[in-house]
């Protein structure tokens, strides 16, 4: 099979596109060494990483939506390829594969820009022009079937825990300080992400304090409407209670996933979320919203809170799992990059 892929972000761009294109490429590349790849990397974009059987193919156009809908099939009809893979945005014409990471932007249109859902608004209905389009869950699955209108049934794939995390060597981060230990939250700070009712939660908790503080990870960039801090968060923050490291590298992460007494991810809404599963992969006490798509992709290890309960319930929730053991070996065994390619590429042979 030849296959063009979307390749805007493998150099940089946002984590999670970044992350997903890069790791499908390489998992298919891996598993199918016979397969032709053909990368559709922004120009002046470096290759460092890619695959060195893959041709490489140049985009100009800005933003990733234009280069997807125009350039992606004049360079799949050039190359001669049997299909295209696009994130997001479907090529115009062709036979194509459509990615598509989560359409939240139709049911809360509050937790974007006012830019980012004008961004949007194409995604689903160019999806009618991919012969196939996929996404990460069937909650999201689901969800894509509803709101888009005439599109194929879209095809869950999974993702898997980002390689990068097995690779480096854990580093502590030298941001953190001596601390006895620690909770931690990693996502975008956002809206959506729900961390201002998580720091009013570290506020009541029994197991946090400056010697076990909050450890927040993430930055503002690609983040849509950022919270904002009342001063009673401001004041734990100073007194040492939240530890905010922003964005750290994947040496940093490691360390941090592997050492914390307590991963939280409450976020209102999710078509995946990268961090719960990382969690589980390193065995790390996890408290997880209660919303479906947690339950779809770590049921059975989560302790699971409603996002929106009062501080002091997601504060008990805290105390209750702080340190207890986990494991995480089924959830590892049911989300790899090399189950996601295998579904992905069984769909698209199912079409060429």
């Amino acid at each position: 099979m030849r296959v063009l892929f979307d390749a805007f972000w493998w150099a940089t761009g946002p984590t999670a596109n970044r992350t997903v294109q890069r790791e499908l490429i390489l998992a298919w590349s891996r598993l199918f060494p016979d397969d032709e790849l053909i990368l559709a990397l922004r120009k002046g974009a470096s290759t460092e990483g890619v695959p060195h059987k893959a041709q490489i193919a140049r985009t100009s156009l800005w933003p990733h939506a234009l280069a997807n809908r125009v350039e992606l099939p004049q360079l799949a009809a050039a190359s001669r390829a049997d299909c295209a893979i696009a994130h997001n945005y479907a090529p115009r014409r062709g036979i194509s594969a459509v990615f598509i990471h989560d359409v939240m932007f139709v049911d809360h249109p509050e937790w974007f820009s006012r830019g980012e859902r004008a961004y949007f608004w194409p995604m689903l209905s160019w999806a009618r022009s991919a012969a196939i389009v996929a996404t990460s869950t069937h909650t999201e699955a689901a969800r894509i079937h509803d709101r888009g209108h005439q599109l194929p049934r879209p095809v869950a794939t999974g993702l898997g825990v980002p390689s990068a995390l097995f690779t480096e060597e854990p580093r502590r981060p030298a941001a953190l300080g001596e601390v006895a230990g620690f909770a931690m939250t990693v996502g975008r700070l956002n809206v959506r992400k729900n961390l201002e009712r998580i720091l009013e939660a570290a506020a009541f908790a029994q197991c946090l304090g400056p010697q076990h503080p909050l450890v927040v990870v993430g930055g503002t960039e690609h983040s849509g409407v950022t919270p904002e801090f009342p001063p009673a968060i401001r004041r734990s923050m100073d007194e040492g209670r939240i530890v905010v490291l922003g964005g750290v590298g994947d040496a940093e992460l490691t360390w941090l996933y592997t050492h914390t007494s307590l991963a939280i991810t409450l976020s209102l809404d999710e078509g995946f979320g990268l961090p719960a599963i990382e969690a589980a992969a390193f065995n790390a006490p996890l408290v997880a919203s209660d919303i479906p798509v947690f339950h779809e992709t770590v049921g059975g290890y989560a302790r699971f809170v409603k996002p929106n309960a009062s501080p002091q319930a997601i504060a008990a929730a805290f105390d209750e799992t702080w340190g207890t053991a986990a494991d995480g070996e089924a959830v590892r065994f049911r989300y790899t990059w090399d189950g996601a390619v295998e579904r992905l590429r069984s769909a698209i042979a199912d079409v060429c």
